[in-house]
């Protein structure tokens, strides 16, 4: 008899008011890398970005600690302003746009005591925390299919506004869908949701037609599923013409589960965005997703989920193991068990094998942290049946 599960998973577009901020916090750590990189020093960030939208352009409040080599200084304003510039906030319409007036720096030294535990020899991790990585043998990604087509609709919306295929649409949006497997394989989708900011000159029926015809099926027909209009939900409350940080406020790391795994994977609560790779939250999860992903690459399991945990100021995790209820094993999971702990899953193993300081987080900042290959930590070494070479699976 057939098992049937549902899942469901949800992503949010660029422009979207917190997604806006995970982007102009990793975008200046990449820039604190670049800068640093001629001095061959790593640079310790953590970043936290509010947005507000409001009279005079709204309001940008970027706060946080930084620890950057003498003589470097980053221009937090211009950064800040490119970012948003980008993603599309140009009209003072909007009631937040790149012009802003109230552009707002609080940013400090990184605590000494903080540095003296990541300072050291052998790179302490930045705080405690507790992480998972996962891999899924659904498709080329290695990640639940229902987060994939979730980044895909958000990934053609955001193509749609930036080419103006539809002039009316604006750049903050939504999607989540629903999927129906069967025995642990996506099976048919029965839902789709979708949010689309548009202008007050088109109406609401126009916005739901290009949406669904243009967006919705192309993206679904692609992985071979199909969809039915009545399975479908765009701007449920009506026509969206309130959007961006005018209409709700935004902050950075508050799409977690849209970064990582959608909502099949358990998460230790701690963001990933506008934090160096010193980090825990950072390099935990990147490194137990490599871990995860090399042994579903080599045909050792088909679903894997792998949970570490770490101490400020310590070098190797506390913790490293396979968990049962998240994994479907082709080895025996003690085989598993034995891999995960032969794993250096130190910060340095992790930053130095995985060559973590790159100026790649504002990519990785949208379209989640795991799944595409343009990230080091997404690519696996399948000659040797090594872990970056340093480990035999």
């Amino acid at each position: 008899m057939a098992i049937e599960q549902l899942h469901a998973s949800e992503s949010v577009t660029e422009g979207h008011p917190d997604k806006l901020c995970d982007i102009v916090a990793a975008s200046i750590l990449d820039e604190a890398i670049i800068a640093s990189e001629p001095f061959g020093v790593w640079p310790h960030v953590a970043m936290e970005v509010t947005a507000k939208g409001g009279p005079h352009g709204g309001t940008l409040l970027l706060a946080g600690e930084m620890k950057l080599v003498e003589g470097v200084n980053l221009d937090y304003v211009n950064i800040a302003r490119g970012v948003i510039r980008r993603l599309g906030y140009t009209d003072p319409s909007y009631c937040f746009f790149d012009g802003m007036e109230e552009l707002i720096v609080r940013v400090t030294e990184q605590s000494e005591d903080i540095d003296r535990g990541v300072s050291q020899k052998l790179t302490g991790a930045g705080d405690q925390g507790i992480m998972w990585g996962a891999a899924f043998a659904e498709n080329e990604r290695l990640m639940p299919t229902t987060l994939v087509l979730a980044h895909e609709l958000t990934d053609a919306y955001t193509d749609a506004f930036h080419s103006q295929k539809f002039p009316w649409l604006r750049p903050d949006g939504k999607s989540q869908i629903i999927l129906l497997y069967e025995n642990g394989k996506p099976k048919k989708v029965l839902s789709v949701v979708m949010a689309a900011s548009h202008s007050s000159d088109v109406n609401h029926g126009q916005v739901e037609e290009d949406i669904f015809r243009h967006i919705i099926v192309p993206v679904l027909d692609a992985r071979g599923f199909g969809i039915s209009r009545d399975q479908v939900i765009i701007d449920g409350a009506g026509s969206w013409t309130d959007f961006g940080p005018r209409a709700d406020a935004g902050t950075t790391n508050r799409k977690i589960q849209v970064d990582t795994y959608g909502t099949i994977v358990q998460n230790g609560g701690g963001g990933l965005c506008g934090k160096d790779p010193t980090k825990a939250d950072l390099f935990g999860a990147i490194g137990a997703r490599h871990l995860a992903k090399t042994i579903v690459v080599h045909g050792l399991a088909t679903q894997i989920s792998i949970n570490v945990a770490y101490a400020i100021g310590r070098p190797k995790p506390l913790m490293q193991k396979v968990h049962p209820a998240g994994t479907t094993s082709i080895a025996p999971i003690e085989q598993l068990q034995t891999i995960v702990d032969a794993a250096d899953l130190s910060a340095d193993g992790i930053i130095n094998d995985l060559n973590l300081f790159q100026p790649i987080y504002a990519r990785a900042a949208v379209g989640g942290f795991f799944g595409r290959e343009i990230f080091p930590w997404e690519q696996i070494n399948r000659e040797n049946n090594g872990y970056r070479g340093t480990r035999s699976v």
